[in-house]
């Protein structure tokens, strides 16, 4: 008999079979014993680190993303061309006063820098209204940078400019600071064709000109187009005029104005011409001063008497435009005068001594000035 044969005692393992007892036949099954479950308090502590994780990971990340763009924009800030772009965009916007702060450029107190301001500038037109870096160069504690400005808009001028910048020291360690060198500047060129007590104005500032070389003042400007008077007290006036300054590497328009005489200035100029004409005539001299007619061959040993010029034929002349020294005066037909006198001897011996027929009387002059008191002419014939 094998063991499989034996009888087996309930509750008993047979040799060989699994060491878990067989239930008998009024036993229940036994049921596994469930597992542990955690703790609330374990999982709200894994909770908590959790959130402390993501969070970290969350500030660091935004942490980083901001050190990014503070140096990014900080590196940005530091390049040569974002000084030249300051100084540009303060031009457009019409803040001269800051371009220049932004470059060093220095205001003098003479005539040549009365446009520098930002009163002056608001009335000029057709400013810079675009520009566009192109390019920069770095060279030790140097640079350039180049640009294209736009000038008065699409149908304006176009011209390259060229700035100059040197290095000036670091910001956070390693951020090299460019400062700009002054700009050169453009010129806006007023040729006044005037006398010197004409009032002169560009974009509303007056314009000193007294005494200017050539009749021509040269003022530092900004890029612009600017209008120009000249008032003359009622006496001469000119056409209004604009006149157009650029960059330095690009030359504009000069403001020429040229004084015309009104009707009132005319007749204040006739009237000087006719007065200078009256003094020669009523002159006693064979050669009267400043005039332009004379004897020549004055009688040696004798005394003269009774001495006297005799308008024959009134010279008639023109004024015309404006030159260097004045309008000029021209006669378009010469005038003709007689000397008469009388003469005598030391013997008490008389006579006549009078011109041998008529004497020329030309006029040529200019009038240098002319006020609400009248005028003045110069006669520019050879003196006598």
């Amino acid at each position: 008999m094998s063991d499989d044969a034996l009888p087996q005692a309930a509750g008993q393992t047979a040799p060989g079979a699994s060491g878990r007892p067989s239930p008998g036949p009024h036993e229940p099954s036994p049921s596994p014993s469930p597992s542990p479950s955690p703790s609330p308090s374990g999982r709200r502590g894994w909770s908590r680190r959790r959130t402390l994780l993501v969070g970290g990971a969350a500030v660091l990340f935004a942490l980083g993303v901001v050190a990014a763009v503070v140096v990014g924009r900080t590196a940005a800030t530091h390049q040569p061309q974002a000084a030249v772009m300051a100084y540009l965009d303060a031009v457009q916007q019409g803040d001269v006063e800051q371009a220049m702060s932004l470059d060093g450029t220095e205001v003098g107190d003479g005539d040549g820098d009365v446009l520098l301001t930002n009163d002056a500038y608001a009335g000029v037109t057709d400013g810079v209204t675009g520009w566009r870096v192109t390019g920069s160069r770095v060279d030790g504690d140097t640079a350039a940078v180049y640009a294209v400005v736009q000038q008065g808009g699409e149908a304006g001028a176009v011209y390259d400019q060229q700035f100059t910048l040197e290095k000036d020291g670091t910001d956070l360690l390693f951020f090299d600071r460019w400062t700009l060198t002054p700009v050169e500047l453009g010129t806006l060129t007023v040729q006044v064709g005037a006398p010197d007590a004409a009032v002169v104005t560009a974009a509303g500032v007056e314009v000193p000109h007294a005494g200017a070389e050539g009749d021509t003042v040269e003022l530092r400007a900004f890029p612009g187009s600017y209008p120009a008077t000249l008032d003359g007290a009622g006496a001469y006036a000119a056409d209004d005029v604009v006149g157009i300054a650029t960059g330095a590497s690009s030359p504009g328009s000069p403001a020429t104005l040229v004084a015309t005489l009104t009707d009132t200035g005319q007749a204040s100029a006739r009237a000087a011409v006719d007065a200078w004409l009256a003094a020669c005539v009523a002159s006693p001299d064979l050669k009267p001063a400043g005039c332009s007619f004379q004897i020549l061959n004055e009688p040696t040993g004798y005394t003269l008497t009774d001495q006297k010029w005799t308008l024959e034929t009134t010279p008639v002349y023109e004024i015309g435009d404006w030159t260097s020294q004045g309008w000029q005066v021209e006669a378009t037909t010469e005038g003709s005068a007689v000397f008469t006198s009388t003469v005598s001897d030391g013997a008490g011996s008389t006579g006549t001594f009078n011109s041998v027929g008529s004497v020329r009387v030309p006029v040529q002059g200019v009038i240098p000035d002319v006020t609400g008191e009248g005028a003045t002419f110069t006669s520019t014939l050879l003196p006598y």
